[in-house]
């Protein structure tokens, strides 16, 4: 498996050029779209209001994304708008009152670094890859992200070659209106932003759609967290920051992941007598970060990013037993190294 996807150019050539590197996946990636927006509520009349005015609201904050996006349908012979209601299916789920809590993931930032496991449906097991992407208009800025094919860029987490480094964790909530979508987001603030402080700065002067969170780490040692709500967004700052999938700060009417609670109680114990990022998510117990079959939503792959050495290390499979594998910022860009 080709696991770094380099991609450059603007934002409709990055994604085109997903499917024109991993060709053999794209009959894959139509199914894993079209299998869950089978499954999903997108033609009531609240699904249709909210998809409108996010129509509208990406064209207006976020055109890259749409381009983006109209990249990735070209390419792997899907209509541009399954693929944005695709990327909305948890805020429609949260809509109806019904929580898509199939989704987890655990993500920390301590120290210059940041941490993720990312915990999703198993048919993304097979199209997990890390992207390596370049665009013009970045000013010589790049990116390094971990994501899925058929999704745009830091459908995940990323770092960029400032060291400015990120991560999500998926929070239902019924506080969601137009805004900008949250993995639009992380790609804006990748392609735009140096620091965490920059990164804050611009998270404040945005709308957000709602839902989730985001833990952010550069080389100063700076880490946050930021809650997002559409209409309020909550930061905590400090040396060690911790998410799973619920809120911390005001509480929302719907209800968290199960067992998100355990698994934030487990992280934060972990992160105080553990320095090693990766064996804090291999952890199996007292609850686990490092999830298996049969859960719904096992994790797929783990990533840390060392935001000082610009370097990354990736498990694509579950960070207890696959391999990780190195990926550093050089003269010619982001490589897989074997360090």
């Amino acid at each position: 498996m080709t696991a770094l996807v380099v991609l450059e150019g603007d934002a409709r050539a990055r994604g085109l050029g997903q499917a024109r590197a991993c060709p053999d996946a794209a009959s894959a990636v139509r199914d894993a779209i079209r299998s869950r927006m089978a499954a999903a509520a997108t033609d009531t009349p609240a699904a249709c209001a909210f998809l409108a005015a996010q129509r509208e609201a990406t064209a207006r904050l976020a055109p890259e994304a749409l381009a983006e996006i109209a990249g990735i349908a070209e390419g792997f012979g899907l209509d541009a708008d399954e693929v944005f209601v695709f990327l909305h299916l948890g805020c429609l789920a949260d809509l109806a009152a019904r929580p898509d809590d199939r989704d987890g993931c655990t993500a920390f930032a301590r120290a210059g670094v940041v941490a993720k496991n990312r915990d999703f449906r198993p048919e993304h097991a097979a199209l997990q890859r890390v992207f390596a992407h370049r665009d013009p208009a970045w000013g010589g800025r790049s990116v390094l992200c971990l994501g899925s094919l058929g999704a745009p860029s830091a459908w995940s987490s990323g770092m960029n070659s400032d060291g400015l480094a990120l991560a999500d964790t998926q929070i239902p909530t019924a506080a969601h209106g137009p805004g900008l979508l949250r993995y639009f987001l992380m790609n804006r603030l990748l392609a735009r932003c140096a620091t965490v402080a920059e990164a804050l700065d611009l998270i404040r002067t945005l709308p957000h759609a709602g839902g989730g969170s985001l833990v952010l780490a550069d080389p100063s040692g700076a880490a946050a967290a930021v809650e997002l709500r559409h209409g309020r967004v909550e930061i905590e700052r400090g040396a060690c920051v911790a998410r799973t999938n619920h809120y911390t700060g005001a509480p929302d009417r719907l209800a968290p992941v199960g067992h998100s609670q355990a698994r934030l109680a487990t992280l934060r114990a972990a992160l105080s007598d553990t320095a090693d990022p990766r064996a804090i998510l291999a952890l199996h117990a007292p609850e686990a970060l490092c999830r298996h079959d049969p859960d719904p939503s096992p994790t797929l792959a783990g990533a840390v990013y060392e935001t000082r050495a610009l370097r990354a290390a990736i498990a694509l499979g579950p960070p207890c037993s696959a391999p990780w594998r190195v990926f550093a910022l050089g003269a010619e860009g982001w490589r897989e190294c074997h360090a």
